[in-house]
């Protein structure tokens, strides 16, 4: 397509500061409908288009700033005779995320008639004006995501449209090899609510004072890295209007008041000014914002002591501020630590002044911010939040949410408090919030969302620097909002503050929206718990697709790199989604211009890498060629495969020839003695990396041989450090050479699977993983879980597998879990609650599992041109599914009948099947479609 379009930016802005909003307008007149119409767009960070006022879709996609893509929408069906308006909200984060680098505000949009002739581009003919109902002076949602939306739609002001400034050409900026959109536009769907859970009042909301580290000591910053410090003192005094003690909320702070440390948030105040000084919890890792929430009980109010305003005071270090990349990692960034443990000196010094004259005479100068400098974070208000009954008219008609007939929910002032309503979805979605409600100018309406809350009602929070929330400030009247970010959780909470009226909610619910997946794979059996697991990890799949695969949907939807190896073996065995397997690749891929392996979550603004992620990635490769045949793109990618194991090539250790490296060594959330420069567990799954070459290679007619003489290398090194006392390898080398006095079960299973142990370790290397000893460290996750049920069926251990999954997802049913979680239960000590997340897709493994081995469908060429059919029929009566192929569903069932065993099977046409004999069909006559065998 040839792009004729430029970029454009409001005149009055530069594009760069943080949290932008903007609209852009281009109206247009026409004869007659055309016949075909098409609009190519594309922004930065994020568009929402509307054509006539009918929301036509969001966008773009994730990618590097130097493979920028464009969406195509085909338009036709919304343009009229006459009039037409094309409209676009574009929001520039100007913030680091973990799902896309932002360069500069940008908007580019190119319309194509065909009939007509005509073409309509960005250029100065447009209009463009900052949205003024949009606060840009928010904190981030979290470390991963975009900032907060607040949209105060009380501000009466209109919009400033002028003439659009044009910032360049489609190809001269930031944004480079521009080409469309390589996987399907995100679906929407209307869900509703599924029942009332109940409502609280609460109190009001705290007195916040939040710094925005990050953008105050380097703004226009968009990296997003651990090593990166914020050293600042924060001072003010709190002015008390009687003595008391009070309960703070603290994020990624410590603070003391008069020259006391706050424990556990309480501090004592005294009537009248109480120097209160602050400073980060830690100076390096991923929370940048530094807040601190007094109860609006309490009444207190802050002043800026320096010069006696509304405001406070920040004292800056900058010899001890700093960006860095994570590479090397926190526990290898000796500058780093040197930078903590020195600011480490000057807090505790600070934390004890007790008066403001002390605190003056250490810092006679400081930098000065007012209220408006501050950032505003709505969430601690529900975070912090403290709930009372509801009382008899405070609200009426509850349920009418969960309906679209018309009638309201009416929530009345409460002095004194504010309402809360919570909602259940009946299961755990994804999507942008949709509301419409009548209400008094100056209403609040805070939206959050949860994943989980135990039986009891106590709300899990993912997360203290999650903020899962948006705030809509009403007009006068009538107000209606679609958010412009989608957002996860199973329970809504409406919040209805400073109500000087009645309230009348005409309608609350969530537009899905996730990849358009087509559920063609399918399972049934007769145990229905197997049934139930298929399914809430099928859910779990489709929410945590959108333009890539993600972790999760609620907390950070990045693109994991390891995370996608194991998603994407789940959705071909359920959706297909084969576009979005080949773009996790690709754009995983890119990451090599800029990183010696394959980065960990790309696109992103944290500079990192997971050996272990790095190398999933190259047998998600060969997995992914092998599936579909698409030797095609095998070739494409196999420059990247390469470069990728060069990478790894050149961080052998010359002294045990196995992987050494100062990066992130993750494979589990266990206690893996991981923190060191030898990983055990990176020199195995460089094994299996260098397999999956080979294996590609062979296919595309490559040279191998090098990779296969690597390969053999680095087995005898593993194999060398073989501890015979412990009979287990240990799961690292400490940088002096010392070697670990932990073991775990996953260094033994990997070596299974990916035929790194010699023979004579086989027999102990078995016993660990099938009957691992209680000094071994287990599996912690079902992440890590998938890497041993493959190894089970390695070593012919199937039924294993089975146990092990009504071992691990069982307990996920007990809870009623619509999805599967991230972790097993206190792994990531997660106190009260089973897990951290509570839909993560790494976990979706009955996906790939239950349809091998209880429909006995198994792969047996590449290009899914023939398959095997050996349904595992242990403790069942019969089963029944199927899963998809490029070439269409391949369907197989059973039934067991006394001592006969009936198994029908189906496949596209030129698929071939055949029926393979396994263990659980001894003594049986088996009849395969029909025919005795």
């Amino acid at each position: 397509m040839n792009i004729t379009a430029s970029w454009i930016w409001p005149a009055d802005s530069d594009g760069r500061g943080f949290n932008l909003c903007s609209v852009f307008r281009r109206d247009f007149r026409l004869e007659s409908v055309p016949a075909s119409a098409r609009i190519l767009i594309t922004a930065d960070s994020y568009y929402r288009l509307k054509i006539n006022g009918q929301w036509i879709g969001d966008g773009p996609a994730r990618a590097y700033p130097e493979h920028y893509q464009y969406d195509i929408y085909d338009i036709s069906c919304y343009l009229r005779p006459g009039l037409n308006l094309v409209e676009a909200t574009v929001r520039y984060y100007g913030c680091g995320t973990f799902h896309q680098i932002p360069q500069r505000g940008g908007f580019l949009a190119q319309i194509e008639l065909t009939g007509p002739g005509q073409t309509i581009v960005t250029d100065g003919s447009w209009l463009a004006a900052r949205m003024p109902q949009w606060v840009e002076n928010t904190v981030k949602s979290s470390i991963q995501q975009a900032p907060l939306e607040i949209v105060d739609a009380s501000v009466a002001a209109g919009f400033d449209w002028k003439p659009a400034a044009v910032v360049c050409c489609a190809e001269e900026g930031p944004w480079r090899g521009l080409h469309p959109r390589d996987v399907k536009p995100l679906s929407r769907r209307e869900c509703l609510f599924r029942r009332y859970v109940g409502g609280h009042r609460v109190a009001k909301e705290p007195l916040v004072v939040a710094i925005p580290a990050d953008r105050l000591l380097f703004p226009g910053d968009t990296t997003v890295n651990h090593c990166n410090s914020f050293p600042v003192l924060i001072a003010f005094t709190v002015e008390s209007p009687q003595s008391q003690m009070v309960h703070l909320g603290l994020e990624n702070v410590k603070v003391s008041v008069n020259g006391r440390s706050a424990l556990n948030g309480e501090v004592s105040l005294k009537a009248g000014s109480n120097l209160l000084v602050a400073a980060p919890a830690q100076l390096t890792g991923h929370r940048p914002n530094y807040e601190i929430a007094f109860p609006a009980d309490a009444g207190v109010s802050v002043r800026n002591f320096y010069n006696g305003g509304e405001g406070v005071a920040i004292v800056e270090f900058p010899e001890l501020a700093g960006l860095a990349e994570d590479i090397p990692y926190v526990w290898a960034n000796a500058p780093a630590a040197e930078r903590g443990a020195a600011f480490s000196r000057i807090v505790n010094a600070a934390l004890a002044l007790r008066t403001v004259e002390e605190f003056l005479g250490q810092y006679p100068a400081a930098r000065l911010l007012d209220r408006a400098e501050l950032a505003l974070d709505p969430h601690c208000a529900f975070q912090w939040r403290e709930p009372f009954p509801l009382e008899s008219g405070d609200v009426e008609n509850p349920e009418a949410l969960i309906y679209t007939d018309g009638d309201c929910t009416t929530v009345n002032p409460a002095p004194g408090y504010d309402i809360e309503l919570c909602y259940d979805l009946g299961e755990q979605n994804v999507g942008f919030w949709n509301f419409a409600l009548f209400a008094p100018a100056g209403t609040v309406l805070d939206i959050a969302a949860l994943e989980y809350m135990t039986p009891d009602g106590r709300l899990q929070h993912t997360g203290s620097n999650y903020r899962n929330l948006m705030r809509y400030i009403c007009r006068e009247g009538y107000n209606r909002y679609s958010s412009m970010r989608r957002r996860s959780g199973r329970y809504l909470f409406l919040t209805v503050r400073n109500a000087a009226g009645p309230v009348r909610i005409q309608l609350a619910r969530l537009v899905e929206s996730t990849y358009p997946v087509v559920r063609e794979g399918e399972f049934n059996a007769s145990d229905c718990r197997l049934n139930r697991i298929y399914e809430i990890s099928a859910r779990t799949m489709k929410l945590c697709m959108e333009d890539t695969f993600t972790d999760c949907p609620l907390y950070e939807q990045t693109l994991w790199v390891g995370d996608a190896r194991n998603e994407g073996l789940f959705a071909m065995s359920v959706f297909g989604a084969y576009d979005l397997v080949r773009r996790c690749i690709r754009l995983a891929g890119q990451s090599l211009e800029r990183f010696p392996l394959v980065g960990c979550q790309v696109p992103s603004g944290w500079s990192s890498i997971i050996p272990i992620w790095s190398f999933m990635w190259g047998i998600s490769v060969q997995e992914y060629c092998y599936e579909t045949g698409d030797l095609a793109f095998g070739r494409e990618v196999w420059p990247m495969v390469c470069k990728n194991l060069e990478g790894a090539r050149s961080m052998i250790d010359p002294e045990t020839g196995l992987l050494r490296t100062l990066a992130w060594n993750l494979f589990d959330w266990s206690k893996t003695d991981c923190d060191h420069p030898v990983l055990l567990q990176n020199s195995m799954f460089l094994v299996g990396a260098l397999t999956a070459a080979i294996e590609l290679g062979e296919s595309l007619g490559e040279p191998v041989e090098a990779f296969r003489g690597q390969r053999e290398e680095l087995k005898r090194a593993i194999n060398a450090q073989w501890d015979a006392r412990k009979l287990a390898w240990p799961d690292s080398i400490h940088a002096d050479g010392t070697v670990s006095e932990d073991a775990s079960m996953h260094t033994s299973m990997l070596a299974l699977l990916y035929d790194a142990a010699n023979p004579e370790h086989v027999a102990a290397a078995r016993a660990n993983t099938v009957t691992p000893r209680a000094e071994l460290i287990r599996v912690a996750s079902p992440f890590a879980a998938l890497y041993l049920y493959e190894a089970f069926e390695k070593i012919g251990m199937a039924d294993e597998i089975l146990k092990t999954i009504y071992r691990d997802y069982l307990p996920m049913l007990r809870l009623g879990s619509t999805t599967v979680w991230e972790t097993f239960p206190a792994a990531l000590n997660t106190g009260e609650f089973p897990t951290r997340s509570h839909c993560h897709g790494w976990s979706a493994a009955p996906l790939y599992f239950l349809p091998r081995l209880v429909l006995g469908i198994l792969p047996a060429a590449p290009g899914a041109m023939k398959f095997r059919i050996s349904p595992r029929i242990t403790g069942l009566e019969f089963a029944s599914g199927a899963r998809p192929t490029i070439h269409g569903r391949v369907e197989a069932g059973w039934e067991r009948k006394g001592n006969e065993l009936f198994i029908t099977a189906r496949a596209p046409a030129g698929v071939e099947l055949e029926y393979l004999e396994n263990d659980t069909h001894t003594d049986l006559q088996v009849y395969f479609n029909g025919k005795p065998v």
